[in-house]
């Protein structure tokens, strides 16, 4: 299976790859998985104090949002509010603020058109912002499917870290507040101490929980890289697509 790959905000290629790489090798030591990387369409310069955090540029994001996410995630990491539940903590997160997708037309057809560019792709990883991103493109190939009848891509997705599918205009799509279901076999790489973890939580909330599986990796908002947890990991893909394979409705 060839599993399109979508970076982190304020992430690259080259970043997401080498993250990847131990992952990557592991999978195609027996051919169970090819990767494809992309860039995000938004140039973006990294915060101030954040240069080195994010490695050699140029650096993009998925979702033009006019500076929001900037603000409520990387500016207010260190001080994230707590609450009862992960959804709870979403909504304190962002306040009141409606943030708005300004290009997530733009964002979904970039998308739609590298899988139809490339149609050995049927699984989708997303680290971080791209977590998200890849989440909302497999509700929006649902609904394509539903007004078109045109067959699905995506079969199976990873997600690593990140946030919930997102609304163009309303933003975040949590579960107490929507009926939206990712009816595709999920595998959700979360560390016990990352400080975004909540959002990942609220993620996996809204995926299939008879098909959604964590893979705790005890770390922080990272994507392991090293030691016996890649094999394990490079496992659980390969549990990820076996149950993408017992699907029948794609």
């Amino acid at each position: 299976m060839k599993f399109l790959c979508l970076h982190g905000a304020i992430g690259n290629i080259d970043n997401i790859s080498i993250q990847l790489s131990p992952l990557q090798k592991d999978l195609a030591e027996d051919n169970t998985a090819s990767f494809h990387y992309i860039n995000a369409p938004v140039k973006i310069i990294p915060p101030p104090g954040f240069e080195e955090y994010f490695g050699v540029g140029p650096h993009f994001r998925w979702a033009d949002d006019g500076g929001a996410a900037e603000d409520s995630m990387i500016s207010r990491v260190r001080t994230i509010p707590d609450g009862q539940n992960p959804e709870d903590v979403m909504r304190d997160l962002v306040g009141d603020r409606k943030v708005k997708w300004i290009n997530f037309d733009d964002v979904m057809k970039y998308l739609f058109d590298t899988m139809e560019s490339d149609p050995e792709i049927q699984g989708i990883i997303g680290y971080s912002e791209g977590a998200s991103i890849a989440a909302t493109l497999i509700l929006e190939e649902a609904k394509r499917l539903r007004a078109t009848g045109r067959p699905r891509q995506i079969k199976c997705a990873m997600f690593v870290t990140g946030w919930p599918p997102m609304h163009p205009i309303d933003g975040a799509l949590l579960a107490d507040e929507s009926d939206v279901v990712l009816d595709v076999p999920t595998l959700h790489v979360i560390g016990a101490n990352d400080p975004f973890r909540h959002g990942a939580y609220a993620l996996y909330n809204v995926c299939d929980q008879d098909t959604a599986v964590f893979f705790d990796t005890g770390k922080g908002h990272t994507i392991p890289r090293s030691g016996l947890v890649i094999h394990e990991l490079g496992d659980a893909v390969r549990g990820l697509m076996d149950r993408a394979f017992e699907v029948e409705d794609f």
